[in-house]
């Protein structure tokens, strides 16, 4: 029929908006665009909608966009990732911020390649024309800063009303973590959105407390701040929060250092409430057992999680251990006994997800059957357990019993401590048996079985960890149930990314595949 293509013209605008929508999902929409002008025009909002360049000295100079096109009208989310080369120009010299300016559309820039990978940081005044397109509402930079002379914080570094500000290094950069640059930008940014700002994503390293706890943040509803602080004492998080009236979803994971004793966040001459009456997340790393904190949490509170930073699970090799030896960080478990003390204080009937990390005592069967009658509406639990020193045998069986009364729980993820993991190396390691990763799959699969059999009857997902080389990954098996609802199949699934918000990946490792050496060397690498 020649006149096909015409016939979408009585269509409504919705109904084409959707087709073009599911072709774009699809990967299609490029050649359907090209059956007519009306349908180029039509799909071009969906096409040029996110954006991908490379940084360069062209970019920072504008010279990117000196051609004449029509696509960066419909750009929303623009990414720039790569090395910025080239010394810091002058603002008045530079177009990038007046041609971002006229990008009517655009609402979120990400500055990507972490600078631990190697190459210079972002210049300063790449990161004024970025911050300055007034219709630019979130802005996420995952690269350091250009360490040099910084341009001068003055009226003229203006900075757009930003809903979202985050900002992201590497887990493990060795000291010094944050170079004057970044910590200056920080103060800097916060000072000017703290209105506006609804979520705010900042390392521990650089952030600006003083700034904070003067401010005031009446739109914010998420703060996460992860990394490390080199000074003591920590500035009072209470005083913080008490700025934040409207926050509902709140991350503290410091990671702890040699000579420091664990936080305590819940001052003693305090006596009025929590100061976020509608917090409905908490994340925090290493609490202390005595801290009051945990007996003033609101009610409103649906999802906790209280684990270590980093992980318990990147202190046990040595290989890892080196990593974290040179950053001067610690790990110190929270055993059962403790952990169920602190549990036992913040006992909702709302909780829906739960993740703890603790080492196994004498008091953990108890931990472990108060789980059910404290927060019996669960439908997530993740749970990081490690054998004391000299313990080698997991009663599988006796943890699914403890934790059977959670009839509401449809995914567990469990990190077991099983004597007989593989090494993480294990694949590098000449004296390995052949195929010891897939040989423990099989063996998890057991176990996931006999988790199954014991558990609720909704339990959808079992998860169990796993490290292979330089990744950290929760395994999924689907129980399956007949009618009766007995377990009648365990399948490990293999296209699983994340469920119900939760990934199937885990944190980052300290070494990455560069870092483990040829087979020849290995005798020089530590495991």
């Amino acid at each position: 029929m020649p006149d096909s293509p015409y016939m979408l013209r009585v269509l409504n605008f919705d109904i084409l908006s959707e087709i073009i929508e599911l072709l774009h999902e699809v990967k299609l929409l490029a050649p359907f665009s090209e059956t007519c002008k009306m349908l180029r025009r039509a799909s071009k909002p969906h096409l040029f909608r996110k954006v991908r360049i490379l940084a360069s000295s062209h970019l920072l100079r504008g010279e990117l966009f000196s051609f004449t096109t029509d696509i960066w009208l419909y750009v929303r989310y623009l990414t720039i990732r790569g090395y910025w080369y080239g010394e810091p120009l002058d603002l008045s010299d530079l177009p990038l911020a007046d041609f971002l300016a006229r990008m009517p559309s655009l609402q979120t820039i990400t500055v990507d390649e972490a600078a631990h990978m190697g190459g210079p940081g972002i210049p300063w005044d790449g990161i004024a024309a970025l911050l300055s397109p007034p219709q630019v509402r979130e802005f996420n930079l995952k690269l350091t800063l250009h360490e040099g002379t910084p341009t001068p914080l003055d009226d003229t570094f203006t900075i757009a009303p930003l809903t979202k500000f985050s900002f992201s290094i590497w887990d493990y950069v060795e000291h010094p973590r944050a170079i004057t640059e970044e910590i200056s930008l920080t103060e800097h940014v916060l000072k000017a959105v703290a209105l506006s700002l609804e979520y705010l994503s900042i390392p521990l390293d650089v952030a600006p407390f003083a700034v904070m706890v003067a401010s005031c943040w009446s739109h914010l509803r998420v703060l996460q701040l992860k990394g490390d602080l080199d000074h003591d004492p920590v500035p009072g998080i209470i005083d913080v929060l008490s700025c934040m009236p409207h926050l509902r979803h709140l991350t503290i994971l410091r990671a702890r250092r040699d000579d420091t004793p664990r936080p305590i966040l819940w001052p003693d001459a305090r006596t009025n409430g929590f100061p976020c009456p509608h917090l409905a997340t908490l994340c925090l790393s290493h609490l202390d057992p005595t801290d009051a904190f945990y007996t003033h949490l609101p009610p409103t509170l649906r999802q906790l999680s209280l684990r270590c930073w980093p992980h318990h699970y990147l202190h046990q090799h040595r290989h890892d251990l080196k990593a974290m030896a040179r950053l001067g960080w610690q790990s110190q478990l929270c055993t059962a006994a403790d952990l169920r003390s602190v549990l036992r204080r913040c006992s909702f009937d709302s909780l829906e997800d739960l993740e703890i990390e603790y080492e196994e005592d004498e008091h953990e069967e108890r931990l472990l059957r108060s789980i059910p009658e404290l927060f019996p509406h669960l439908t997530y639990l993740t749970i990081y357990r490690y054998r004391k020193a000299g313990s080698s045998s997991v009663r599988v069986a006796d943890i699914a019993q403890a934790l059977s009364p959670l009839r509401m729980l449809r995914m567990l993820r469990i990190h077991l401590d099983l004597a007989e993991a593989p090494h993480p190396l294990a694949d590098y390691m000449l004296d390995s048996p052949p195929f010891i990763f897939d040989t423990y799959e099989q063996a998890l699969c057991e176990i996931a079985h006999t988790l199954a059999v014991g558990l609720g009857p909704n339990l959808q997902l079992i998860c169990l960890f796993l490290r292979k080389r330089w990744s950290n990954l929760w395994i999924p098996f689907r129980v399956t149930r007949d009618l009766a609802r007995s377990v009648s199949e365990i399948k490990r699934e293999t296209d699983l990314i994340a469920v119900g918000g939760h990934a199937l990946y885990d944190d980052m490792s300290p070494n990455t595949v560069e870092q483990v050496p040829l087979p020849e060397e290995l005798d020089l690498f530590e495991f």
